[in-house]
């Protein structure tokens, strides 16, 4: 299987995680937390928006734009440009995802299954395009 086609399945997952949690914003309720019961102290934190934007709805940007990304060079859109974009944007969410794993960690010092996952996601990503 393409590795781009897998980055872009994977991508998908975390459009729906992100989709999910929106949803549940919006509802002003706490996601299910499917391991622990820490979300709600995550969710509620002063650190659930970075520069005053709700980080579901940056995930939502970031695994949108990498879907779009990996689609376009899984279909032969292959250009320079395109896959440092890929590049950027991998490692850009990699950094991210070490920041929030930190916050949970040292400040919030609570654990969110959904921050988590995500996390995990961005790093088999990361991961998956550095091996292939």
């Amino acid at each position: 299987m393409d590795i781009n086609l897998i980055l872009f399945i994977l991508s998908l997952v975390g459009v729906a995680e992100s989709l999910y949690l929106n949803y549940e914003c919006r509802r002003h309720r706490t996601p299910v937390c499917l391991i622990g019961n820490q979300c709600d102290i995550v969710w509620n934190s002063p650190y659930s928006k970075t520069f005053g934007v709700s980080n579901e709805i940056l995930g939502l940007i970031y695994y949108l734009t990498l879907a779009v990304v990996e689609w376009t060079i899984f279909s032969g859109g292959i250009s320079e440009l395109m896959i440092i974009g890929e590049y950027v944007i991998l490692f850009g969410g990699a950094l991210m995802s070490c920041y929030f794993f930190y916050i949970q960690w040292r400040l919030i010092k609570a654990w969110c299954f959904w921050c988590t996952l995500s996390a995990v996601i961005v790093w088999v990503m990361v991961i998956a395009r550095s091996i292939y």
